[in-house]
């Protein structure tokens, strides 16, 4: 039979399986001999096998209830298994047969503060500090134990109590994070900053000063601590969410899908990177980019002005490159060269891989930044003889076309350019019709009056329904028209216009849509007559807060208005 010592050897020297069998066969055999019993136990804990280390210091209990060393380890077994309250039980059995070890006090507080049980892990960690007042990790157990009670003031003491014994980043980051219950921003950052100074790649304080950082409006530095949580756990779903907000308010999406790119090499099912890379690539790339470049009836339109426009020799600028489909045309038509700019760094790349694609890349140039940026002599040669331009929304002018037409005049084109399209208006009428009312308006149902509702109701609504037929009670009125040939500003208007019924019956109130005069003779519209399978721009409707009864001839005056991003229509006062 082997020893003791000659079975430690073994162990040591990596015959494990061996050693622990003859270890086994030692018990077997001396059935009150605690020391092999321990020795069981012990290399049961250095293999990770806390079940089987668990029953072999059960056993060395069985022959000497009160053993220090032998209840102590139990609770550790039993706290690695995750069995808290068992280890609780062990823990209190210990530290009434030893009340003057620490060790047993701190565990004890510990497992209670796990099980949420705050008031006893407090009453422990007390018992530990008189034991011995210098040792600091009583102290953060109860000032742990008071932050989770909500104590937060509290807490920050026993924090303070802590870091006197040793400073350590487990207490600043505690103290950070009371503070920030608080609302105390100047002091959680730097308590925060102070664990992150002991601990750099401590996640809680990275994420934690983040937080504040960010609700401070000091999204650069907030991004940079949510960028180096995500180094330490690239698919952590919070410093995700937050880091890929930031990106995309900044502009940066690009960078945004690379971190939802490297969560899903980690965790290929994260749902998180999954719905975030879509919302991000939804801000990059609006849902709107595919039906734009699948209507047909809107590309022939912009191909035959850009046609009229471009003749062989002439440069070109295009504002809003998109898929650089236009640019494309350009090329094709002749001119020398086409420069195209293009916001959005995503949709920039791609389309500059689509015009390579289709052998342009000689003679197109795709810009990777908006129109007030581009210099003329460095991305533009010289200035240009034709603009075109497509940063229209479903009301012309949402994005942002007036500014940018007024700053490629004054900056980039030559007097007597040509500007594809050469102007554009905002166009409306009266509407009506039973099925439109019922998508705009609520009466009752099943006996109830429900109109009370309308008055939350918004009344700009986008309306997508190309089923419901809209019926237009009036003429069409050219609300606002924008002649990018002639003029040269576009101040805000308000002013009052007439409109006369053509109908009889319930008017709902104004449908909007839009006008595009690509050249002389080429005209683009989608006025509610007319029904298309595909559109990238819908049309609006601006609900009356009651409907109109109208009789035909009638006049109905409306107040219109633009502040040149959008435009509003209602009934004069």
């Amino acid at each position: 039979m082997k020893t003791i010592d000659s079975i430690k050897n073994a162990f040591k020297q990596g015959q494990r399986v061996e050693a622990i069998q003859a270890c086994a066969q030692l018990c077997a055999a001396e059935p009150t001999n605690l020391e092999p019993k321990r020795l069981l136990a012990l290399m049961y804990v250095v293999l990770g096998n806390f079940s089987e280390a668990k029953t072999g210091y059960q056993a060395v209990l069985a022959l000497r209830p009160n053993d220090g060393d032998a209840l102590f380890n139990l609770a550790v077994c039993e706290r690695e298994l995750q069995h808290l309250d068992a280890a609780v039980e062990v823990y209190t059995t210990y530290t009434k047969a030893h009340p003057n070890a620490i060790e047993g006090w701190v565990n004890l507080a510990e497992c209670h503060q796990q099980l949420g049980q705050y008031q006893p892990a407090i009453a422990a960690a007390e018992r530990a500090i008189k034991i011995t007042p210098t040792s600091f990790r009583p102290w953060l157990i109860k000032a742990d134990a008071l932050r989770a009670a909500g104590d937060y003031t509290a807490a920050i003491h026993q924090y303070k109590n802590a870091n006197q014994c040793e400073p350590n980043a487990a207490s600043y980051l505690g103290m950070g994070l009371a503070q920030q219950a608080l609302k105390q921003a100047p002091q959680a950052l730097e308590s925060l900053t102070k664990a992150l100074s002991l601990a750099q790649h401590l996640l809680p304080a990275l994420l934690a000063r983040a937080e504040i950082l960010d609700a401070m409006g000091q999204a650069q530095e907030a991004l940079t601590d949510y960028r180096a949580a995500l180094t330490i756990k690239p698919d952590h779903e919070q410093a995700l969410k937050h880091a890929s907000g930031l990106l995309v308010a900044l502009n940066r999406g690009t960078e945004a899908l690379e971190l939802f790119n490297k969560a899903l090499e980690v965790s290929p099912n994260l749902l998180v990177a999954k719905l975030g890379s879509a919302w991000a690539t939804s801000k990059m790339v609006p849902l709107w980019h595919v039906p734009m470049m699948n209507e047909a009836h809107r590309n022939d339109a912009y191909y035959e002005g850009i046609k009229t426009a471009v003749k062989p020799g002439k440069l070109v600028l295009e504002i809003g490159a998109g898929s650089g489909l236009l640019s494309m045309m350009a090329a094709k038509l002749g001119a020398t060269q086409v420069v195209a700019c293009e916001a959005e760094p995503l949709v920039a790349k791609t389309a500059t891989s689509i015009v390579k694609a289709n052998g342009f890349a000689d003679s197109v140039t795709i810009l990777s930044k908006i129109s007030y940026d581009v210099e003329l002599g460095k991305d533009l040669p010289e200035k240009a003889d034709v603009l075109i331009h497509e940063i229209f929304d479903s009301a012309i002018i949402g994005e942002h076309v007036l500014p940018a037409i007024e700053d490629a005049k004054k900056r980039l084109l030559k007097p007597e350019a040509l500007i594809v399209p050469r102007a554009a208006s905002i166009m409306i009428a009266l509407m009506g019709g039973e099925a439109a009312g019922q998508y705009l308006r609520v009466e009752s149902s099943h006996g109830f009056d429900l109109s009370g509702f309308n008055a939350i109701a918004s009344k700009k609504i986008p309306f997508y329904r190309e089923d419901i037929a809209l019926v237009p009670m009036s003429t069409p009125v050219d609300a606002f028209r924008f002649d990018f040939m002639k003029q040269d500003s576009y101040p805000a208007e308000d002013k009052i216009l007439e409109l006369t019924a053509t109908a009889k019956g319930l008017c709902y109130g104004v449908v909007q849509w839009i006008r595009i005069e690509l050249d002389a003779t080429t005209i683009w519209e989608n006025p509610p007559t007319d029904i298309r399978s595909t559109t990238a721009w819908q049309r609006t409707i601006y609900r009356f807060d009651q409907p109109l009864p109208l009789t035909t001839g009638m006049l109905v005056k409306l107040a219109a208005s633009h502040d040149r991003a959008s435009p509003w229509f209602d009934l004069a006062k």
